[in-house]
């Protein structure tokens, strides 16, 4: 027969696919468990929604550039779309939520529209809603949305990979399909800074004191200690009886405990679990807690963040994002970060500066190997000679 029946298909699949394989149905996210670590561990600790705060904001000022043969591209459209993705966000909302679900679920999805051809949209998809039918290559075979008892299929070219939506996911050693997002790691650390919360807010809620006990006679019966229960439940609890003195019938005898927030060492475990919420999220601590930062350090922590952090993290985004996005506008193009353009590295690229100028002084280097490693263009044998001439007084302009 004539092509392309004739046409021999190359297979792609993972060498141990099928180990990936569930026939008994799709890849679920747990939604319950991860709801409850974003209820729990996001929106109600402070310290993890900061860390997320300064990771999502530091993403969202980045400046891309779309790049071929190694020079930047100038009114690329693929930029155009980035800047206004879709009619309700514009790039700093739409990368803030992308990312805020992928530090939160260890997972993002992003879906174009339209299916095939120039992309006109771009949309985030909640990962706590998403499904994914594994297949046997070890590649998906679709991805499923299904939230308010609407669901939409995607499917997934079982050769290339390729799909209208773009899926990235964080290593789970325990799940191929699943992402592993750092506030599960951090999940038992905020959980005690949490439980550290509620414990400070019911003591403010009853003056600061502590619970006590109440002493009666050996002859008071049950009716008795159950009524007096009651009684002292009615009149002192509640932050609307604080501070109440209690006045007790004869033979009862009121002893507060004595478990302060000192003994309970409140103040260090709460410290501690920030301190481990922030190294799971890769926040360096002067960013979260104001009583560790000072000018000097609050500067080499925003720009460990971006080192250690953001851009390892949006570096890795950018690498796959573009793999999917970019064919779409072109051939042999890629995404990178404009670093010129961010501000917290200025103390490193001064001491990247000053560790060339004194390898060109020193004779180590030439000007052209410095120029190159700080991001300029070498100028070459003869543009360098006249500039050493002219900068010595030699030569003259307008000779």
């Amino acid at each position: 027969m004539a092509w392309p029946f004739s046409r021999k298909i190359e297979v792609k699949e993972h060498p141990a696919g099928a180990a990936f394989f569930s026939p008994g149905g799709p890849a679920w996210s747990r939604q319950s468990n991860r709801i409850a670590y974003v209820e729990e561990g996001y929106q109600l600790n402070v310290v993890v929604y900061r860390a997320v705060a300064e990771i999502t904001r530091s993403v969202s000022d980045l400046v891309l550039e779309v790049v071929a043969n190694g020079e930047p591209v100038e009114n690329s459209p693929a930029l155009d779309i980035l800047a206004r993705p879709n009619p309700t966000q514009g790039w700093d909302g739409f990368i803030t939520e992308a990312f805020t679900n992928y530090l939160l679920t260890g997972e993002m999805a992003i879906a174009r529209y339209p299916e095939t051809g120039r992309i006109a949209e771009l949309w985030n998809l909640n990962p706590l809603y998403l499904q994914i039918e594994p297949g046997r290559s070890g590649i998906a075979s679709a991805y499923v949305y299904d939230q308010n008892n609407a669901k939409k299929t995607f499917p997934v070219d079982r050769l290339t990979g390729k799909s209208q939506v773009y899926f990235q996911k964080m290593y789970n050693p325990l799940d191929y399909w699943r992402g592993q997002s750092p506030l599960m790691a951090a999940g038992i650390a905020a959980d005690t800074h949490n439980a550290g919360m509620r414990w400070n807010y019911s003591l403010l809620r009853n003056s600061a004191r502590p619970s006590g006990l109440i002493k009666l006679a050996a002859d008071a019966g049950g009716e008795v200690v159950a009524r007096l229960k009651e009684w002292f439940k009615a009149a002192f609890q509640g932050e609307y009886n604080a501070g109440q003195i209690p006045v007790l019938p004869a033979g009862a005898e009121w002893q507060a405990m004595d478990n302060s927030p000192k003994d309970m060492d409140y103040t260090t475990t709460q410290k501690e679990a920030a301190k481990l919420i922030a190294s799971a999220f890769g926040v360096p601590l002067p960013l979260i807690d104001n009583d560790a930062s000072t000018f000097n350090n609050l500067e080499q922590a925003k720009e460990r963040l971006y080192t250690d952090t953001v851009l390892p993290l949006f570096n890795t985004f950018l690498s796959q994002f573009g793999a999917w996005y970019l064919p779409a506008f072109g051939q042999g193009l890629s995404l990178r970060v404009d670093m010129d353009r961010i501000g917290a590295l200025e103390g490193l690229r001064t001491r990247l500066y000053d560790r060339m100028l004194k390898g060109v002084t020193a004779g180590v280097l030439t000007v052209d190997e410095a120029r190159e490693a700080i991001g300029y263009e070498p100028l070459g044998d003869a543009a360098l000679k006249e500039d050493m001439v002219k900068a010595m007084g030699l030569l003259a302009y307008g000779k």
